[in-house]
Formats: C-alpha cells, sequence, structure tokens
C-alpha cells in the first residue's frame, strides 16, 4: 500500500563482538595471574635460598642467657645495687625495675631492704598506693625495720590516713631507737640522723591529726536536764 513504513533488518553482530572481547580480557587476565604467580613464586625461592644459606638470620629475641644457680646471688646483689645507683642518679622507675628483677630471687625475701628501697622509689614518684604496699611487704619480712614504717607513713599521709599514719610513725620511733640501743656506739650516727627525721616526721602527722580533727563536721547534740 501507498504510505506503508519499510523497514530493514540488520544482522545482530554486536552481541558475537561483546562475547569475544569478553572471553579475550579473561583470558588476558589469566595470562597476568599466572605471570605475576611465578614472580611470586621465584622471590620466595630465593628468601628461602638466603635463609639456607644463613645469609637472612631470623631476629633473636633472647638477650641474655640463662643463669647458672652459682650465679644467682651475685645477679640479685648487682640489681640491688644498680637499683640504688639509679635511684641516686634520680632515675626513679629504673630502680623499680632493678629492684622488681630482684624479687624474683630467693634472695629478696630474705631482707626487707628490696621492697623497702622499692617503696622509697614510689615516694619519689608520688605512687603512694604502691609506696604502702611495698612497705608492708617489707613490714612482713622484717616487723621492727623502722624505715619501712616511716616510709609507710609518708605514703599514708599522702594518701589522708591521718590515724593509720600516726601509729606507723610511733612504731618507727620505738623500733629506731631500739636499734640505736642495739648498735655499738660508732654505728650510732646514722640510726641518730633517722631518728631525728622520724620526730619531725611526727611533729608533721600530728597537725595533720589536729586539722582533720578540726575539720570534722560537729552536731549539736540535744541535753535533757532532769530535776530530782
Amino acid at each position: 500500500q501507498i504510505g506503508s513504513p519499510s523497514y530493514t533488518l540488520l544482522p545482530l553482530t554486536f552481541t558475537t563482538m561483546t562475547m569475544a572481547s569478553k572471553s579475550y580480557d579473561a583470558q588476558l587476565q589469566i595470562r597476568r595471574d599466572a605471570e605475576e604467580r611465578t614472580i611470586a613464586h621465584q622471590d620466595l625461592g630465593s628468601w628461602m635460598e638466603e635463609i639456607k644459606s644463613k645469609k637472612l638470620r631470623p631476629k633473636q629475641y633472647y638477650t641474655s642467657k640463662p643463669v647458672p644457680p652459682k650465679d644467682r646471688k651475685e645477679t640479685f646483689v648487682g640489681r640491688r645495687l644498680q637499683g640504688n645507683k639509679c635511684f641516686a642518679q634520680g632515675k626513679y622507675e629504673d630502680a623499680i625495675q632493678c629492684y622488681t628483677r630482684c624479687l624474683g630471687e630467693k634472695d629478696a625475701l630474705a631482707s626487707p631492704l628490696v621492697y623497702s628501697n622499692r617503696a622509697m622509689a614510689h615516694l619519689k614518684l608520688k605512687s603512694w598506693a604502691q609506696a604502702e604496699e611495698d612497705a608492708t611487704s617489707a613490714l612482713q619480712i622484717d616487723p621492727l625495720h623502722f624505715k619501712s614504717y616511716q616510709r609507710r607513713c609518708v605514703a599514708r599521709l599522702s594518701m589522708g590516713k591521718v590515724r593509720a599514719a600516726m601509729l606507723d610513725v610511733c612504731a618507727a620511733e620505738d623500733s629506731c631507737a631500739l636499734s640505736m640501743k642495739e648498735e655499738h656506739d660508732g654505728d650510732k650516727s646514722t640510726t641518730k640522723s633517722s631518728l631525728a627525721e622520724i620526730q619531725k616526721l611526727r611533729i608533721k602527722v600530728e597537725k595533720a591529726l589536729v586539722a582533720a580533727a578540726n575539720r570534722a563536721p560537729r552536731r549539736k547534740l540535744p541535753i535533757t536536764i532532769i530535776n530530782q
């Protein structure tokens, strides 16, 4: 008929071209992956050869050899003296580490010095709770160690435990006086100096105790007068 539209059918070749393109890309990607795996295997093989030839050695995590039993006492004393040296230089954290290593030895339980010295280092760092704990441990080893009483007193006073601090300073004064009686005349100078420091500390604790009493809340109590 006149005026009817006409159509021309073209072959659907684009689908075949798209499938061929995808297949080519997939083969190319597989080839690249295979090449990368080959390179990785080669690198791994060369690295293993270096390890076998000891050119590349694993990192060593052990920094020291085990200490023989006969040298443990010398090691303990050396660590304690190293801690004292660090303390004298103001390296309080290093001193604490040295004293802590000493506590791994049985010799540490034969004397209160390690715990007491570590308590003093904690006091310098204002670690009051740790100082109190270490001083208590030292007193469990030697109940008459007046320096441990003194150091625990300072720690407790700093934490506001005024009554407990008063008990400690009194015990420190009594233990120091007893120690001075047992010492020879030539050895009393150091103990006398310690006793003077303890007495000064006692005055400080007494003032804190009075101040705490004054700050305590006061209540008015009703008084009933009974006439007979």
